[in-house]
Formats: structure tokens, C-alpha cells, sequence
């Protein structure tokens, strides 16, 4: 008899790991949580410049001499506040941020940064739709325009859908590709943007209730404004921990290598850059 319960027992023990190797995710706000998040942004660029020599001179006589060296870092914290579900399923939401770092050096001078850049909270509230949507209702304590609201609306759709998890369950060493393609960014008519991202995500590994992921961007970006054309290309790798109970990512770093081609009439730009980008996130 002895025997049979200890088979059983181990029979459930296997079944249990067994169900926890696949995993279906899905990134979500849920209810009377607070998200504290910090994000980091590091740039360091060279970039060579061709064209109209009498602007170059200038820069030459500004300190800008070629090739030219930018480093660049930005930290933002802030977080978002969800309250409890009501009668339409839906509940509120409260975001609060704030650039709290920005520097910027060219050829080992910095450059000078208002200082209201570091001083202005930027306050959104909404709802949380009982789909998992985000609404926005206002910015800045003001009911929003229907104008600014459809602009704002579009920017935070596209930040849910950063990150669209494929509805099958995943178990390590599943891979699956996301593709964002973006267009018509609310520039005017005259103007082009085209984008296209596809980042990689491969889960490497599911313990103490987190999902381990490598991740591999890539991207291309073509901007026509008049008679300047931008194109940035790039690709990286980086690494996400996501946590299951929370449906939410708790820590996500990456680093890419970037080109930059800029052609106009008077001045042309070749330049290359290394990007360095950190997320964390406390959930309460």
C-alpha cells in the first residue's frame, strides 16, 4: 500500500513539472497594483560629416571636429497605479513619469539641458478595458481633445504591442518572432516614415515562478521629411525576466549596433552607434 501512494505521489510530482514547462503569457495590467519602473538609455555615436564646407568649418570652429563623438544617457522613473475592478470589469489606471537624467556630451563637451527637461512630471490617467486595453481619458490632470487623445492613444497601442506573446503555451527553447511594422507616425502629408521591427524572443528557461528569454531585435527605419532622408538600420541582442503571476516583465536589457545615413542638400551624415537600454520593474 506503501508503495502505491508513494507512486502516486510521484506521478503527480512528474505531472506538476510537466505543467509548468509550457506556459501561455500575455503582458497585462491587473488590478490595485502598483508598477514602479526605472528605464535606461545609453548612446554612443560617431558620426562622419560630408557636404556644404562652410557649415562644416562652423562646426570645426564650435569644437566639432570630425569625426564627431556624442555619448548620450537617459534614466526615467515614475510609476503606475491601478485601482479595483468595477461594475464593467474595467478599473483605473495612473501613470506618473519623469525624466530624471539627461546628459549629453559632443567631442567630450557637454551640451547645455534646460532644466525643465528633469523637472516636469508627465501625469496620463486612463482605464484598463475588461479586454486588457488601455484607455486614455486625461494628461496633465486635463481631459484630453479628441485630437490629442487619438495621438496619444496611438503611442500607448503601440506600447502594448510591444511585447504580443503568441496565444499557444510556450516551454524552453520555443522561439517566436514579432513583427511591429509602423507607418504613419502623425507626420504631415509631405513626409514619409516607414518602419519595420521584428524582435526574436527565445524562453530559455521557467523557475521560481519566472520565464528566462534571450532576445534578438532588428530594424529599419526610412524617414523622408522635404528634402532630407533618414535611414537607421540596426540589430542587437538582449535578455528578458518575465513573471508569471504578474502577466508583466520585471527586468528587460539590450544592446544594439546601429547605422545612420542622413543625405539633404547641404549635408550628409555616415555614423554608427552602440545603444545600451535597461528596464526594471517592482510590482506591489
Amino acid at each position: 500500500m506503501k508503495k502505491i501512494c508513494l507512486f502516486v505521489v510521484l506521478c503527480l510530482a512528474v505531472a506538476q513539472l510537466k505543467a509548468q514547462k509550457a506556459v501561455v503569457f500575455k503582458v497585462k495590467y491587473q488590478p490595485n497594483r502598483t508598477y514602479k519602473v526605472s528605464l535606461k538609455v545609453g548612446v554612443k555615436l560617431n558620426a562622419t560629416l560630408t557636404g556644404d564646407q562652410s557649415i562644416i568649418d562652423q562646426l570645426n570652429s564650435n569644437g566639432l571636429t570630425q569625426p564627431i563623438a556624442v555619448n548620450a544617457d537617459l534614466t526615467m522613473d515614475g510609476n503606475t497605479r491601478t485601482g479595483a475592478v468595477g461594475a464593467d470589469k474595467s478599473f483605473p489606471l495612473d501613470m506618473n513619469y519623469a525624466i530624471t537624467n539627461l546628459s549629453v556630451q559632443a567631442n567630450g563637451k557637454d551640451a547645455p539641458i534646460p532644466p525643465k527637461v528633469t523637472e516636469t512630471n508627465m501625469k496620463v490617467s486612463g482605464h484598463v478595458t475588461a479586454d486588457g486595453l488601455i484607455k486614455l481619458d486625461s494628461a496633465m490632470g486635463k481631459k484630453l481633445t479628441d485630437s490629442a487623445q487619438n495621438k496619444m492613444q496611438k503611442m500607448m497601442t503601440m506600447f502594448q504591442k510591444q511585447i504580443k506573446f503568441p496565444e499557444r503555451a510556450l516551454k524552453p527553447g520555443d522561439t517566436f518572432t514579432e513583427s511591429l511594422p509602423m507607418t504613419d507616425m502623425g507626420l504631415k502629408a509631405n513626409n514619409d516614415m516607414k518602419m519595420d521591427a521584428r524582435v526574436t524572443y527565445k524562453l530559455i528557461s521557467i523557475s521560481d515562478g519566472k520565464a528566462y528569454f534571450d532576445i534578438v531585435p532588428n530594424f529599419n527605419m526610412s524617414v523622408s521629411i522635404k528634402n532630407v532622408i533618414i535611414n537607421v538600420t540596426g540589430a542587437g541582442t538582449g535578455k528578458m525576466v518575465y513573471s508569471i503571476k504578474d502577466n508583466f516583465p520585471l527586468s528587460k536589457e539590450g544592446t544594439f549596433d546601429v547605422k545612420i545615413k542622413v543625405t539633404s542638400e547641404k549635408i550628409n551624415v555616415d555614423g554608427t552607434a552602440v545603444i545600451t537600454t535597461g528596464y526594471t520593474a517592482a510590482i506591489n
